[in-house]
């Protein structure tokens, strides 16, 4: 875990017990800021004018755009930003970053996005809320899910939160196909171990 003062963000390790990884006040772009490692981890008691938010997947969307004639920079993102060719597990705030730069899509797009699979359209509409929650609170958000999903739109057996204040995260085990909580299989703080689980039901 990393120490006070040391750089963080989204791909490096977690902040010690008590740190929050903070990016400085009047940041323009707060979620690429934490993508690029241009955080430090601070007491949460130093770290000013940082609060935690509610989870992003609570936050439900007054107007979310599955209609509109094109995407726009208050909108989310194309869906083939997220997962790159090649890569089986496209890290979400890649999309985030893409969000922010990206130009207006047409509809015969955004209809490729909607046949898309069951995983990768939950992740649209949650990466939605998530970055409407995060333009609504003009802050930081620390808690939320985002699904994982694999290279052909469906679920990861493993679901986990994503926490950026140094604390594990709660995993836990899902069918592939719909994202079902699989029964018996438990929730934890680390590797729920899916795998048999998946084994038992077949």
């Amino acid at each position: 875990a990393l120490g006070p003062g040391q750089p963080c963000g989204v791909y490096t390790a977690r902040c010690r017990l008590g740190l929050r990884c903070h990016v400085p006040a009047g940041e323009p772009r707060p979620l690429s800021a934490l993508i690029q490692g241009h955080g430090t981890c601070l007491p949460a008691s130093e770290a000013g004018g940082m609060r935690t938010e509610e989870p992003a997947d609570s936050i439900e969307p007054d107007d979310m755009p599955l209609e509109s004639t094109e995407v726009t920079q208050d909108q989310l993102l194309n869906y083939q930003l997220m997962f790159p060719i090649g890569q089986d597990k496209s890290i979400p705030w890649n999309s985030i970053t893409a969000y922010e730069n990206m130009k207006a899509k047409r509809i015969s797009e955004l209809k490729k996005l909607k046949e898309k699979g069951p995983c990768q359209k939950e992740l649209y509409r949650a990466l939605y809320k998530l970055v409407k929650a995060q333009q609504r609170s003009r802050g930081e958000i620390y808690k939320f899910y985002l699904p994982n999903c694999n290279k052909n739109g469906f679920y990861h057996s493993k679901q986990c939160e994503t926490l950026l204040d140094g604390e594990s995260a709660e995993c836990w085990c899902v069918y592939p196909k719909n994202g079902r909580r699989i029964p018996g299989s438990p929730e934890i703080k680390g590797d729920p171990e899916c795998q048999q689980y998946l084994s038992s039901q077949e």
